[in-house]
């Protein structure tokens, strides 16, 4: 219950400050002139790369948390289940690095693949956290196999593939 909670709380905030942002970028777009669109896109763009790392850190803690409690006997042969939500990190990264180009040329476009992918991958990997987590708890009772709860990990995973490919094909 209590994370559940604090997951809550946690998308609230997410929603809150990317609402909050546009407003205040557009009166700086108008007031400031040249440059604000670049300044809005690196924003935006560390927005989604922050989002990315903060739901895998999240994601991972929660299935740490239940790779922890199997002992170190089970530990390193359910430890591929416990890593799965890392790879959200690593695609906000991408979707920063495949964008910079974008800077000059359309700022604003930039500032919109960030932000919307970062959000995707926030909860996505938060999400895959709390399946692998469970996966791994059911293999320790002995109702499910490792491939089962690698399947079912992978499932909150393709949603994250989905915002990165989308962001080369906006």
């Amino acid at each position: 219950m209590k994370n559940k909670m604090c997951g809550v709380i946690l998308g609230k905030i997410a929603i809150v400050l990317l609402v909050l942002m546009l407003p205040s970028m557009a009166w700086a777009a108008e007031a400031v002139g040249d440059g604000t669109g670049v300044l809005v896109a690196k924003i935006f763009m560390g927005l989604g790369v922050s989002l990315g790392l903060a739901g895998s850190a999240i994601g991972l803690s929660i299935s740490f948390q239940a790779l922890l409690g199997g002992g170190s006997e089970n530990f390193y042969k359910n430890i591929a289940v416990a890593l799965m939500p890392s790879s959200q990190g690593i695609y906000s990264i991408v979707v920063l690095f495949t964008n910079l180009d974008l800077l000059n040329s359309d700022p604003y476009t930039a500032a919109g693949k960030g932000a919307v992918a970062g959000l995707a991958m926030f909860f996505s990997a938060w999400y895959q956290g709390a399946v692998c987590a469970s996966g791994i708890r059911s293999i320790l009772e002995g109702r499910n196999t490792l491939a089962n709860a690698l399947v079912s990990g992978a499932m909150p995973e393709t949603y994250a593939v989905f915002a990165l490919v989308m962001t080369f094909i906006m």
